[in-house]
């Protein structure tokens, strides 16, 4: 069996009070757009610590994953193109943080949310969720013993009664 090489980028969504943290691009395609703290998992890293890490060099908060938000797959150049969005708990506020990628670092009502330009309609989507109905799949690691961590995320019980399935 044969390794594939896909495209795995991650994004951190923040929520506190009813407002949600997003960072406006400074240049590239997306110049002046708004979306979710998000970069690549780099070579050896999880892609939990990589969305901490994108949300730390983006904005400066220092967080914590709580569970996994969303997924999007995509084609891109023949090749899988996976992101995962994961919901992230942050304390305290950052003052002045400077980046290159980033112009401006701002929390977000969800009518402002109406107003600006996206980088994508995923991250609209996403921002839209978290702040109308929130929902996650938090992480059960440990269910099976293992000498490396990993992650497992499932639905609550609840979500999944839910939809119709009492497993």
């Amino acid at each position: 069996m044969t390794s594939l090489i896909c495209d795995l980028g991650v994004a951190a969504r923040v929520i506190r009070t009813g407002t949600i943290l997003l960072v406006q691009e400074a240049s590239g395609a997306h110049k002046g757009r708004w979306g979710l703290p998000k970069g690549r998992v780099d070579q050896g890293e999880s892609p939990e610590t990589a969305a901490l890490r994108e949300l730390n060099e983006e904005t400066g908060h220092q967080g914590q994953v709580m569970g996994l938000a969303g997924v999007r797959t995509a084609l891109r150049k023949d090749r899988p193109a996976v992101f995962l969005c994961y919901d992230v708990h942050v304390e305290g506020d950052v003052e002045g943080h400077a980046n290159d990628e980033i112009s401006s670092i701002k929390w977000f009502t969800l009518a402002q949310c109406a107003s600006i330009e996206w980088v994508s309609e995923t991250m609209h989507q996403l921002a839209i969720d978290g702040l109308t109905r929130r929902s996650l799949m938090p992480n059960l690691a440990g269910l099976t013993p293992r000498s490396n961590p990993y992650a497992v995320y499932r639905t609550s019980k609840t979500e999944r009664l839910r939809l119709g399935d009492a497993s």
